[in-house]
């Protein structure tokens, strides 16, 4: 967990880093190429994580290997990393920055789990209605869960929102285990 909050910070400071208009998306398509580069190329990847080189050796490998072909904000990323040695974080922190830019284009992420896959009219009918829910933009992930039975379990960033058959039986036991406590 403290490597994500880490992340987080240095993912923040890149995007601070973003003034002009389209500049955070051409960072997120640069920092997300970087690390799809470093996990193709395993020279790569290992240098990031090396500890037996100090940051300067490892900065020195990086402008050869990369040199003109990032930005002067994506090299000064991976500069701190490697400075404070968390150069295995650069996923992470990629992570966090998408997290960010989506979070600034009004975009939201929520994951649906239903038993069957839903119908386009469904898909589309509770997109809108997490649209409203939000503010935002919602991308909906689906997954498959044949554990539901029926209905649909919804996480929206820090909220569930639970429809299935199991969640509404146990909303329902909770409700008569109050109103027996209160008979007594």
């Amino acid at each position: 967990m403290r490597e994500r909050a880490v992340a987080a910070r240095y993912a923040e400071g890149v995007f601070a880093a973003a003034q002009a208009p389209g500049e955070v998306e051409a960072l997120r398509r640069e920092i997300g190429e970087l690390v799809r580069l470093a996990s193709a190329t395993p020279a790569l990847g290992s240098l990031l994580e090396r500890p037996d080189l100090d940051a300067e050796q490892k900065m020195a490998a990086l402008q050869a290997a990369l040199g003109g072909q990032v930005t002067q904000t994506v090299m000064g990323l991976l500069n701190t990393l490697v400075r404070h040695r968390r150069g295995n974080q650069l996923e992470v922190v990629a992570e966090a920055f998408d997290r960010l830019a989506d979070e600034a284009a009004g975009v939201v992420h929520a994951a649906v789990r239903v038993a069957v896959p839903l119908t386009g009219e469904q898909r589309a009918r509770l997109t809108a209605a997490l649209g409203r829910l939000t503010g935002g933009t919602v991308t909906l992930e689906e997954r498959i869960d044949p554990g539901v039975l029926a209905g649909a379990s919804v996480q929206v960033r820090d909220r569930l929102i639970d429809g299935t058959a199991a969640g509404r039986l146990e909303q329902l036991r909770q409700a008569l285990m109050r109103t027996e406590g209160r008979a007594r």
